[in-house]
């Protein structure tokens, strides 16, 4: 939910050109939340430029969020072109990838196919959330529903042999390193060589960084919501992690990085967390 939000904020709260322009996200949000993004939208454009140029910990998380989603689907494009047949997207929460795909008119032939992945209970509620605003079917998206404390990944998601990409955002800092390892390990071992996958993580910052208040905050607030932050890694040892499960880097994105590239020139004050990396890999055990 909290995602869903901070994408449909993007649109009204910063400014144009948009980083990551996902309006199907507001149909996941709940009335008062729609309410909300609603007068916001109406409100002078004086008030509304001061709300843009608050720099707090909303604005840093909107920006990871949405840096974060901007890369992956650029990566997608490019695998794409590569010859990417299937995207997966692990842990896949209230993605809407599936949901633009055919709201953006793309035949159905050209269409990638789509393999959504998460807790059985979670996708139960975004499907239901989905009837509820009127979407049909969505052409061209399996659900695949994966409860890791029982299931096998492996199991339910078979091996391909055309390379596939694998989405997995917002994730590994809730799992063990002995978790992230395996499941690094499975997608490498189901997955066809040249196949890529594309994962943020955090990297624990020093006590001077002005982003430790946020990176200690959100971890005092999901500590709370029952959602303890375990697994936080340097960028060497994320990429000796990868490269023992199976997969080359292509590319490890610090937040620097990101900021040139993603938000460079802005008039608003969008910026990503020092603490939280992108690393892009491609298969090459198979």
């Amino acid at each position: 939910m909290a995602t869903a939000w901070l994408r449909a904020l993007h649109l009204i709260a910063d400014d144009e050109p948009w980083v990551f322009e996902d309006r199907a996200a507001a149909d996941f949000l709940s009335r008062y939340q729609q309410r909300f993004l609603q007068r916001l939208s109406a409100m002078p454009r004086s008030w509304s430029r001061t709300f843009r140029q608050r720099r707090d910990a909303l604005t840093a998380m909107r920006s990871q969020i949405v840096v974060r989603a901007r890369y992956a689907e650029d990566a997608l494009a490019a695998a794409r072109e590569r010859g990417c047949q299937r995207y997966v997207i692990l842990a896949a929460g209230l993605d809407t990838f599936a949901l633009r795909q055919r709201q953006a008119g793309q035949d159905a032939a050209d269409a990638i196919t789509v393999v959504e992945i998460d807790h059985p209970a979670t996708q139960a509620w975004k499907r239901q959330q989905l009837t509820s605003q009127g979407h049909e079917q969505v052409e061209n998206l399996t659900y695949v529903a994966v409860d890791f404390e029982r299931d096998r990944l492996e199991e339910r998601l078979p091996a391909t042999a055309s390379p596939q990409f694998v989405s997995w955002l917002g994730t590994s800092y809730y799992l063990s390193r002995e978790a992230i390892s395996a499941t690094l390990t499975t997608l490498a071992e189901t997955s066809a060589r040249g196949s890529e996958l594309v994962l943020d993580y955090w990297q624990q910052p020093s006590t001077f960084d002005l982003s430790a208040a946020l990176f200690w905050g959100t971890r005092v607030a999901t500590a709370f919501q029952q959602e303890p932050m375990r697994s936080f890694f340097r960028p060497s040892d994320m990429e000796k992690l990868a490269l023992a499960a199976g997969w080359t880097v292509r590319e490890n994105c610090a937040p620097i990085i990101q900021d040139e590239r993603y938000l460079a020139g802005r008039t608003d004050n969008l910026a990503v967390p020092s603490f939280a990396y992108l690393l892009h890999l491609e298969n090459s055990l198979r």
